[in-house]
């Protein structure tokens, strides 16, 4: 009885495996890059990185001709946690970032996604050769909308539509990185319902926004006075191997504070951002961007500091490998009067 238990265990588990291998294709992707760090004005050393994020990718089709994909990337975390149910030291692999896509051919795409597909437009602009520079290792504290990707959330993405216009919808509730399907609980929290637009009306136009609001979680003992919302837009425009970007984008923060707090409480943050991107040839992209970071208070007579940061970057192509470098000046650091510092970047990356 156990003989033929057992090769009725393993003729099911050869078969399922055979039909999985069948249903899809699993790969990996992702950047191989090497990075130089020398940053002035802040306690920091120069240093070296290499990147320590890889995604795995599957996808396939099913009997009624939708395309599905399947992504998750292994991020290892920079601190450890220890608990009664966790034990992971610093560095461990998470997998986090998870998605399932589900092409629905003219119908358009829907999406499953736990902390990524984010739909936020505050980029929208940026025409950066290598990377924006409010995104890299030195926090220079501009205060951005969030979006989708900060929730476990339901999407659709609409088809192309007339003059190349797209839009996606997408609703959020409270997520749990690293936990099988049937375990992902996340915990009570506010709900975020979001939402984006992009069209193309004229050759070399491109016209971007976002929009999201947060649903408040009653815990009975809260009483926010402001619920937060925010957006983004990004206009860019391309003409020969030229394109220039503007954007701003804006986030109303939760508060709980009285009215009569106004003077430190910040009513919204509102960032503008201007780019331009030139390609010089096939191999070599050079850009200039700036942009700057405010907070308006609820009173108009605070003192308020803006912080300003402005990039020049270069991409030189080597087939196979890029070779960027990029110069960051910030000033007002955290919206902090005279806390300023300047980052330089070398960075070497291949992709697979």
């Amino acid at each position: 009885m156990k003989t033929i238990m057992k090769t009725l265990f393993v003729s099911i588990a050869s078969l399922s495996l055979m039909f999985s291998v069948n249903a899809g294709e699993l790969g990996v992707s992702g950047t191989a890059k090497a990075t130089y760090h020398v940053t002035n004005g802040q306690q920091s050393d120069n240093t070296i990185g290499v990147t320590n994020e890889i995604s795995l990718t599957a996808s396939g089709e099913m009997d009624n001709g939708y395309a599905w994909s399947y992504s998750m990337a292994l991020d290892p975390t920079t601190t450890a946690t220890s608990g009664a149910t966790t034990n992971t030291p610093a560095g461990s692999a998470l997998n986090d970032d998870t998605s399932i896509v589900i092409g629905m051919n003219d119908l358009g795409t829907a999406k499953i996604c736990v902390s990524t597909c984010g739909n936020g437009k505050e980029y929208a602009f940026d025409q950066s050769a290598y990377a924006s520079m409010t995104d890299t290792g030195l926090d220079e504290g501009i205060n951005y909308p969030i979006s989708a990707s900060s929730y476990a959330s339901l999407q659709y993405h609409t088809p192309e539509l007339p003059f190349g216009t797209t839009g996606s919808v997408a609703y959020g509730q409270s997520k749990a990185d690293g936990q099988g399907a049937n375990a992902q609980r996340g915990s009570n929290g506010d709900n975020i319902t979001a939402y984006s637009l992009v069209t193309k009306p004229v050759d070399g136009l491109t016209v971007s926004a976002s929009y999201y609001e947060i649903e408040d979680y009653d815990d009975g003992a809260t009483n926010e006075t402001q619920l937060q919302e925010g957006g983004a837009y990004g206009i860019e425009y391309s003409i020969a191997n030229v394109t220039v970007g503007y954007g701003k984008s804006y986030k109303a923060p939760t508060t709980t504070a009285a009215v009569t707090a106004g003077a430190t409480t910040v009513e919204y943050y509102e960032n503008t951002g201007v780019s331009l991107g030139f390609a010089v040839n096939d191999a070599l992209s050079v850009s200039y961007t700036t942009e700057t970071g405010e907070r308006i208070f609820q009173t108009g007579t605070t003192v308020a500091y803006d912080i300003d940061v402005n990039s020049i970057q270069a991409a030189y192509s080597l087939g196979g490998a890029t070779l960027s470098l990029a110069r960051a000046d910030y000033d007002n650091i955290g919206y902090a009067e005279g806390v300023d510092a300047s980052d330089t970047i070398i960075a070497l990356a291949f992709a697979f």
